[in-house]
């Protein structure tokens, strides 16, 4: 009788000691398991995208449509807070005449915080008073987004101008047109 206890007894101990192990390989299994973003997710980071442009570029809400889109201690640059963000938006040439900042489809990757991103950006500004319509500058933004209560946000957003090479062929060109009118 004893025998058919101690038996039993490391039959349990066995099968808890297996039991416990799954469970911690399947923890661990899914803690090393790649984040996934629904295509919901994809829509939803997209649109904050869009609504990105038309509110840089209009200024709407006094800036605050420009501010909203980022969490309450999110940062563009070195721009962070919701009243220095509105006021990035307010300055400069704004308003539904002015919409000039296109951005390409992005690239937007799970993570353990909720996705980053990286499109490439440009801003045109259409000609006035005379002036010619000109690539102002373009490059790429990197980006973290994080899903809250009222939908995505950027956390952050950082803009790697790579306009370097575009003023240097405009200068060339100005310099070529200058020597022509000259010749």
């Amino acid at each position: 009788m004893r025998r058919k206890a101690v038996a039993a007894t490391v039959l349990c101990l066995g099968a808890t000691a297996l039991v416990a192990g799954r469970i911690t390989q399947k923890r661990a299994d899914a803690s090393n398991r790649t984040p996934t973003l629904a295509a919901m997710d994809h829509l939803e980071i997209q649109q904050l995208l869009a609504r990105y442009s038309f509110a840089l570029d209009t200024g709407a809400d006094n800036g605050y449509m420009y501010a909203d889109l980022y969490t309450p201690d999110g940062t563009f640059n070195k721009t962070n807070g919701r009243e220095e963000l509105a006021k990035l938006a307010r300055g400069g040439r704004r308003g539904p005449a002015n919409v000039r900042n296109l951005m390409s489809f992005p690239i937007v990757t799970p993570s353990a915080e909720g996705a980053t991103g990286i499109l490439y950006a440009q801003a045109i500004n259409f000609g006035e008073s005379g002036k010619p319509t000109e690539l102002d500058h373009f490059g790429h933004y990197e980006d973290v987004y994080v899903k809250t209560a009222v939908g995505w946000r950027f956390k952050s957003r950082t803009f790697v101008n790579e306009s370097g090479s575009l003023r240097l062929s405009q200068a060339q060109a100005h310099a070529g047109a200058v020597q022509t009118e000259s010749r």
